[in-house]
């Protein structure tokens, strides 16, 4: 972790001296202040995510990401990660007059920008700012961030919480374990999902008081903070929903999950950990309007300031597949909006970054305004048998989604009533 600025240094000079000399301006804070009121001008931020959600990962005393910033992290072209182009593209920085990169170093910036004059954006559109985001945290210039950041954290957070008190690390899979056992984060428990789901519930939800007895068995009560992460995302999203619903007061999520962990390389053990169980589950407030069923489904398809979002691939949502071998219908519930997924039922990469993070939330934003879903109104996500829709709930709540809930039926049983309407093909 201590080479990690040195490392990208040497990348920097390498990039500019095996492929091309690219010759790039410098700006000083005042040239980008004033860019911030400049139509087709993009900011890019080459720093780690978590930084541009709005954590200090260098200790720096204001946290967040310029205005008009879109991350592309560094850190992903160094490791030559599958999906950065693609993520890139998707961006549209092609069709900015001007492209101003910053990260915590030049040296950082640098390996961005000259990147993008690989993807054939020409170097007389792409501008460093020289004093990078310590130089703007300084100022009283405007930040953004992540609005409930603190709910999906860095591992270089969670490394410092180990051995913090009245803490635990849970990593959350369906079944026995196998990857877990094989390596997991130092002291982490495992959480099998069947301990909040059943599949003769049609895998959704046990009530509340079944997850609270199996929780306790695992030494999970009320009052403690939970630090969940899967190999993927959707497994540790999943019993964080359910913890939350029934009154654990402060759950997190580990953004980029065991991936993270290991690219940043910290240590994994193989086994077990024993759990400790305790007693008392505690003083919780529990917040059932978390999870929702059909009924309160066909209220917010009623609702003029609701929506009911489909977290399904497109080919899920028009009908072309039901994305699972038990589920036989085909199709989406009527009236349902489309709220991006992924390829199939098991891939979340619309709401991904290269990394297996969060993507930028600003695209998810926008993605999602399209299909009319905005923190203004109520929404309720679903998708085959809520793991997916579970994820998204959490990305929701961390942007500030005031009335967002799952609802915990999604396709799976929607589909089971042939009095329940539903529509198959294209949707605008």
């Amino acid at each position: 972790m201590v080479l990690r600025p040195l490392l990208l240094t040497l990348l920097s000079v390498l990039f500019a001296t095996t492929s091309f000399a690219a010759s790039f301006s410098m700006l000083t804070t005042s040239d980008v202040s004033a860019l911030l009121n400049e139509d087709n001008v993009i900011f890019v931020d080459a720093r780690d995510p978590n930084a541009f959600n709005g954590w200090a990962m260098q200790n720096e005393k204001r946290t967040g990401h310029l205005p008009k910033a879109t991350n592309l992290a560094a850190d992903w072209i160094t490791r030559d990660l599958p999906r950065t182009a693609e993520i890139a593209a998707a961006k549209k920085l092609s069709k900015a007059d001007q492209l101003v990169v910053y990260g915590y170093t030049t040296a950082e910036a640098r390996i961005v920008a000259d990147w993008l004059v690989t993807q054939g954006i020409s170097e007389k559109r792409i501008a460093l700012y020289s004093g990078g985001f310590a130089a703007w945290a300084e100022t009283d210039l405007p930040l953004l961030r992540l609005n409930q950041y603190e709910l999906i954290v860095p591992v270089q957070w969670v490394e410092k919480q180990i051995d913090t008190k009245n803490t635990m690390i849970v990593e959350a899979s369906w079944g026995e374990g196998k990857v877990y056992k094989r390596n997991h984060i130092p002291g982490a428990i495992h959480l099998n999902t069947d301990l909040v789901e059943s599949g003769d519930l049609n895998w959704n939800f046990f009530p509340q008081e079944t997850i609270k007895k199996n929780l306790l068995a695992l030494g999970i009560t009320a009052d403690t903070r939970v630090i969940l992460y899967g190999e993927a995302g959707i497994d540790a999203a999943r019993a964080a929903v359910a913890m939350m619903a029934v009154g654990v007061k402060d759950v997190r999520i580990i953004n980029g999950g065991l991936h993270a962990w290991k690219a940043a390389g910290y240590p994994t053990e193989r086994g077990e950990v024993e759990p400790v169980a305790a007693s008392n589950f505690g003083d919780a407030v529990a917040r059932p309007e978390l999870v929702i069923q059909e009924a309160d489904a066909k209220r917010i398809l009623a609702a003029p300031d609701a929506e009911l979002v489909s977290i399904r691939s497109w080919p899920e949502y028009i009908g072309e597949t039901t994305g699972y071998s038990y589920i036989k219908p085909k199709g989406r519930i009527k009236g349902a909006v489309w709220g991006h997924a992924g390829k199939d039922a098991y891939n979340m990469d619309d709401f991904r970054n290269p990394d297996q993070t969060m993507r930028d939330y600003h695209e998810i934003e926008a993605f999602w305004k399209d299909w009319g879903i905005t923190p203004d109104k109520e929404v309720s996500f679903y998708c085959g048998t809520g793991w997916r829709a579970s994820e998204t709930l959490i990305y929701a709540m961390a942007m500030g989604y005031k009335r967002a809930s799952l609802f915990d039926d999604g396709w799976n049983i929607w589909s089971m009533n042939p009095d329940n309407p539903i529509v198959i093909g294209e949707a605008k």
